[in-house]
């Protein structure tokens, strides 16, 4: 599933790409095991026919992801539920209802802060995997990580380890949105904003939703706006 992008960079010089999520030259992005917490409530989100993003377990049988990771071939309008794969450390589930934000709509893929979904599954593989929503933000510059599984390295979950949230930002017409300048790119959508706490314990601030062409960094919905699963 493709990362959208909210800008656009024209003055990238010969040799340099420009990959969406990404910084020209060092990438920060590493391989990690699925089986180990916390990437261990990671999961690989397949929409039949549209493409592949991230999601994060917030229940045993419930996945959180982007609302625009589960748009139809045509773009137009959401999956089925049932057309709709979930796959968790060699386990796999399919949508059985999905839940999105107030008012999403899936051709403009907006308002932004709306582009999350919960999606409920047909079997708890998520049980002793769960990630919980944190309900208040951190100070500015707290490091984060975000886990992908990445057109670039198919199969592997990459994460930017040591990334930063960089505040709250309200977008005109679109809503509330979790600014951070983690790298992550096609694939990363829906991938969830990792916190960790002073306990050790890592919880999701953010679900990620818009990426920058040319650089690391984009836009999340923030954990604070989605409701309890």
């Amino acid at each position: 599933m493709r990362l959208t992008l909210i800008l656009l960079l024209c003055l990238a010089g010969p040799g340099f790409a420009q990959v969406a999520g990404m910084n020209p030259g060092r990438d920060p992005r590493l391989p990690v095991p699925v089986a180990h917490p916390p990437w261990h409530g990671v999961a690989l989100i397949e929409a039949e026919g549209a493409g592949l993003c991230t999601g994060a377990m917030v229940a045993p049988a419930m996945v959180l992801t982007a609302a625009h990771c589960l748009k139809d071939e045509a773009g137009t309008a959401l999956l089925p539920p049932a057309r709709i794969r979930v796959t968790l450390a060699g386990l796999e589930a399919r949508g059985m209802a999905l839940r999105v934000g107030a008012g999403f709509d899936p051709v403009r893929e907006a308002p932004w802060a709306s582009d999350w979904a919960l999606i409920s599954l047909n079997a708890p593989i998520g049980a002793g995997r769960v990630l919980p929503l944190l309900r208040e933000t951190p100070p500015e510059r707290s490091i984060l990580a975000l886990p992908g599984f990445q057109r670039d390295t198919p199969g592997a979950l990459l994460v930017d380890p040591a990334c930063r949230y960089l505040g709250l930002r309200r977008v005109e017409g679109e809503g509330l949105m979790l600014a951070h300048d983690c790298a992550g790119t096609t694939g990363s959508s829906g991938g969830p904003l990792l916190l960790r706490g002073a306990d050790g314990h890592f919880a999701i601030i953010g679900v990620q939703s818009k990426g920058i062409l040319g650089r690391a960094g984009g836009l999340a919905v923030p954990a604070l706006v989605i409701p309890a699963p």
